[in-house]
């Protein structure tokens, strides 16, 4: 039987409804709720983590790497034999172009507290690997379809406010990874051999994509215009620096929406090979971005309807 776990009652209840998974309501900085959880387990997948690109460190570490330990040690401790962890990329950025990035690379410096502590977290993850319970770590790389909140919805809202513009010269390319993708690879390191177990692997699309002919298609298919203003990326690496520098000053909690790592993610090519997770993995990507885009579109304007065109 699967279970899940999560903090919201509403949406947890929802999806048990839709599933047939069962739903525990909890904390997983709460030790004793972690081992509950795990009891009788055979396989763990772990997707919890904070992200975003703002706010102290010791709140990262506790929410990403604490995090991490107690559901290691809750496994080892209830026989489960298998345990996936759902890392990310970031880990690879370093406000250059990045193409074709294999799973050996790591910058001189990490970008931001959120791709040090998931590189943390895995560096526990991979430690963690024994012959009575196989890790390994997933990365894929900028998921999308029905249901994303991330992207998405945040270019749509600053097209709708008169807030995006086309950062540089807007022929950079990314990987994505469709939602259908995600979950085909889960189910490779969930259900496969124990012979891909005890490593890493990129995961995404088969193809890379421009990203701002990606957006453009996204803001077509929900009755948007395309994106017409263009800011050269100096100009605008400057002024998020001035904004962060603000926000710090002024020790504002909310994430500015003006960031450097924001702007070099927009403007900045970023893809991975996937060649090991297609040769080890066996994972065989198949869905495109195109149904990724039409798909969160057709969700998009089911939710929304005409105040999708305001």
């Amino acid at each position: 039987k699967l279970h899940f776990i999560g903090r919201r009652m509403e949406q947890g209840n929802a999806l048990a409804a839709a599933t047939g998974a069962h739903f525990f309501r909890g904390d997983l900085l709460d030790v004793p709720f972690v081992q509950h959880i795990c009891k009788d387990m055979d396989g763990v997948v772990h997707c919890a983590a904070r992200s975003g690109v703002w706010g102290d460190y010791e709140i990262y570490y506790r929410d990403n790497v604490i995090v991490t330990e107690n559901l290691l040690r809750a496994c080892a401790g209830s026989g489960a034999r298998r345990f996936v962890n759902l890392s990310t990329p970031s880990i690879y950025f370093d406000f250059r172009d990045r193409l074709n990035v294999m799973e050996d690379f790591l910058p001189e410096h990490f970008a931001d507290h959120y791709a040090r502590t998931k590189y943390q977290a895995e560096v526990r993850v991979a430690n963690a690997h024994s012959d009575q319970l196989r890790t390994l770590s997933l990365r894929p790389r900028m998921v999308l379809g029905a249901g994303d909140r991330n992207l998405f919805p945040r270019m749509i809202d600053m097209q709708k406010s008169g807030q995006l513009r086309r950062i540089g010269d807007g022929a950079n390319i990314v990987s994505t990874t469709h939602i259908d993708n995600l979950l085909q690879a889960l189910d490779c390191a969930l259900f496969g051999p124990d012979s891909v177990t005890g490593d890493v692997y990129n995961i995404a699309d088969a193809q890379p994509h421009p990203l701002w002919g990606m957006i453009d298609q996204l803001l077509q298919a929900v009755s948007l215009p395309p994106v017409t203003r263009q800011v050269a990326y100096p100009a605008a690496m400057l002024a998020a620096g001035v904004v962060e520098t603000a926000c710090r000053l002024l020790r504002r909690e909310q994430e500015p929406q003006l960031m450097r790592l924001k702007v070099a993610l927009l403007a900045r090519s970023f893809t991975l090979n996937i060649d090991k997770a297609r040769r080890k993995l066996g994972y065989r990507p198949v869905t495109t971005v195109d149904v990724a885009i039409a798909e969160f579109a057709q969700d998009w304007l089911r939710q929304h309807g005409d105040k999708s065109l305001r």
